[in-house]
């Protein structure tokens, strides 16, 4: 039997389209009506008496949205691996990834975060990085990414939004505050993905989506700040360092608005000394254009406002 992980059975599915298949050949009224409303020739194939496993398969499958019986069974063993991952199943996941090595090229399409936005079309191995948040990410989830590369998972693999593992990591607030992020990045980059943004990028990217822990480890690996990161780590030593030397002011607004983000008073009133104003729209890590005073406001701060 193929294994099972919170509730997902493969083989359930298969005695549910052969009862169904019995149930129909003996003309039980509910499964006649089942199948003339979803199979695609309607009562035709029961009525004739040529009704097939293949086409209470496909009942079953138009059932729950798919188009074919192929189509679900990919989803089903695709969402059997996922609950592994999860559950941080290394052994389970690793028996699934063997009996069903394409299921790490499958880009899963059907509900929720899977249908659209950045999520979508993601693969097993973007599950990696917590981002969406969807459980707590399993404390060995760096074993995890190890078990997908090994199996032949693409580190560049991308979303229909084209976004890759490694993006998704620089952004995700649960790899950061686990300490997952910067091991994760190591392992995929060791196995061959490549950046989608510079460093500087990056540092903005993970600070304007509440990852300062990966930010703060990235700085102490060598990882040069400018007056935003430093504004939005509460950094004032480095921050009026910066300050000082005058070679940035093109990015007071936007320091303003990252020590906004993360309430760092100090650091937005040496801000607003240097002379940024806070009315000014700004696009911090690739966010909506907004004003340093509009996201204090948002946030219920008063200080902030007041400032």
């Amino acid at each position: 039997m193929s294994p099972s992980l919170d509730g997902i059975d493969l083989e359930q599915y298969k005695t549910q389209a052969k009862d169904l298949l019995r149930h129909a050949r003996a003309a039980q009224p509910e499964a006649l009506q089942r199948i003339s409303s979803v199979h695609p020739e309607g009562s035709a194939p029961a009525a004739s008496g040529r009704l097939q496993l293949s086409d209470t398969q496909l009942v079953l499958a138009r059932e729950h949205g798919f188009g074919s019986w192929r189509a679900f069974k990919e989803y089903l063993v695709f969402r059997l691996a996922l609950s592994a991952l999860d559950a941080g199943e290394l052994a389970a996941l690793t028996t699934i990834l063997a009996q069903n090595p394409t299921v790490l090229k499958y880009h899963c399409r059907k509900g929720g975060v899977y249908e659209e936005g950045y999520f979508q079309g993601a693969m097993l191995l973007h599950h990696v990085a917590g981002n969406p948040m969807r459980c707590p990410l399993p404390v060995n989830i760096v074993e995890i990414a190890q078990i997908l590369l090994r199996a032949g998972a693409d580190p560049k693999a991308r979303t229909d939004a084209g976004e890759t593992t490694i993006k998704l990591l620089y952004t995700s607030r649960q790899a950061s505050e686990t300490g997952a992020a910067l091991p994760l990045l190591d392992l995929l980059y060791a196995a061959g993905a490549t950046a989608d943004v510079d460093e500087t990028e990056a540092l903005s990217l993970a600070l304007a989506n509440g990852a300062s822990a990966t930010v703060a480890a990235m700085v102490r690996r060598g990882a040069k700040m400018d007056v935003r990161h430093a504004a939005g780590l509460g950094d004032l030593e480095r921050l009026e360092k910066l300050l000082q030397e005058g070679k940035q002011t093109a990015l007071l607004e936007e320091a303003l608005a990252f020590a906004v983000f993360h309430a760092e008073t100090r650091a937005a009133r040496l801000l607003v000394s240097y002379g940024a104003r806070g009315d000014v729209l700004v696009t911090p890590g690739g966010h909506a254009p907004q004003t340093a005073l509009h996201n204090a406001a948002h946030r219920g701060s008063a200080d902030l406002v007041g400032l």
